[in-house]
């Protein structure tokens, strides 16, 4: 006889599917016209996948670090998924619709995860309108997955599969390297030795997906490092504000400023937070909590200081603040999404007007990059303060 099945999972998977149809309703018209400029930007449906459908060379089915002309831009992971995906889609079309139904799968499990982590709160997630406009702009939900996974595991206790998800993680993106010192730190404050087992499987498994493409690909393997390395200051940026704002140009020095800041803040926000935090008398998950709250900070602040902010990158934040969150904080929360609300509509706008669309004017665009930064400085100052000085809830 089967088992009755939790109400709530049936509440998650109704609510993620409805806003996986409302994100794909949103890109629906731009499917239409063959996601064509300025229609992609001006009616925000803009995706990565037809873009690099032909671009790199995914139609030919050729390995897709082969040709370092049209190498993808992104670490193994995702440019495997994306050349397996494009083996089974015969256009650029088909290509995205595939992309998008994998994505509401990873869409469903990930909440599922979120549930497991943080059973009150998982609903901000498939629910946040900023999660909904970047679901389907690239891949990055292909290697959140996994980084919740590895959370997840981490607080069970199972350090081998916790570090072979983050290692998987890090393989598609490399955005989640930056969750390697707050769970460092993690194991310090638990006196656990299984650190070391975490970290091994970490490497192994992130040497594991790179090797035979570094081998036998290095020119197009390196494409991604040295992409990066080159880039200078790029849309979503504090920098591209600056520059808007006071005329600037910043040129290659950037590099050295945005690292140099950024491990600065970092410095800065981990002495405050082990400060108050070793005062703090233990109680039960605190440690694990501290995680969650650094692994958003840390990502906030490298997003924040970095040379390019891209409309998905919402997505990895929104998962972690997600995770982190009680209930008391959901304001926070939600003004943190109006910024990232009017930071969304203002790139499409703005990219508009370089495809000849009407526009936005470039200090409208700057005024959206400084609203966006100011309340996500707002929001984690906020949950930093509330977790330090508050007691953990019970029940």
């Amino acid at each position: 006889m089967i088992g009755k099945i939790n109400p709530q999972y049936i509440a998650i998977t109704l609510i993620v599917l409805f806003t996986s149809l409302l994100s794909l309703w949103k890109s629906n018209h731009c499917r239409l016209n063959n996601f064509s400029s300025p229609d992609r930007y001006t009616h925000i449906c803009y995706s990565d996948f037809p873009a690099l459908f032909s671009s790199r060379a995914l139609d030919t089915g050729s390995n897709p670090y082969s040709d370092p002309a049209t190498a993808m831009e992104y670490p193994v992971g995702t440019g495997y998924i994306a050349a397996t995906v494009a083996r089974f889609s015969d256009s650029f079309l088909n290509f995205f619709d595939i992309n998008a139904l994998l994505i509401i799968f990873l869409f469903l499990v990930t909440t599922f995860l979120i549930f497991q982590i943080n059973s009150k709160l998982w609903y901000l997630f498939p629910l946040a309108p900023a999660v909904i406009s970047s679901l389907f702009i690239n891949w990055d939900i292909w290697a959140i997955l996994p980084m919740v996974a590895s959370l997840y595991y981490l607080k069970k206790g199972g350090y081998h599969l916790a570090g072979l998800f983050l290692g998987i993680s890090i393989a598609i993106k490399f955005f989640s390297l930056a969750l390697a010192l707050p769970i460092f730190i993690y194991f310090l404050m638990e006196k656990n030795r299984s650190g070391v087992k975490f970290f091994i499987t970490t490497f192994i498994t992130v040497v594991g997906a790179n090797i035979y493409t570094a081998i036998y690909y290095y020119q197009g393997w390196l494409k991604f490092f040295q992409f990066n390395s080159d880039r200078g200051v790029d849309f979503g940026s504090i920098w591209y504000g600056i520059e808007l704002i006071f005329s600037l140009e910043f040129g290659p020095k950037l590099n050295l400023l945005s690292i140099f800041l950024t491990l600065a803040s970092l410095i800065i926000y981990y002495y405050f937070l082990l400060k108050k935090y070793l005062k703090v008398p233990e109680r039960d998950h605190y440690h694990f909590e501290i995680l969650l709250l650094s692994s958003f900070a840390t990502l906030m602040i490298i997003f924040s200081l970095n040379k390019v902010y891209s409309p998905q990158y919402v997505l990895w934040l929104s998962v972690l603040a997600t995770l982190v969150l009680r209930k008391n904080e959901r304001f926070w929360f939600w003004l943190w999404q109006v910024g990232e609300g009017i930071y969304h509509l203002a790139i499409w706008q703005y990219l508009a007007a370089f495809e000849g669309g009407s526009g936005l004017s470039e200090g409208l665009y700057a005024l959206s990059i400084v609203i966006r930064i100011a309340l996500s400085a707002v929001f984690v100052i906020a949950i930093t303060r509330a977790r330090l000085t508050l007691p953990s809830p019970t029940g």
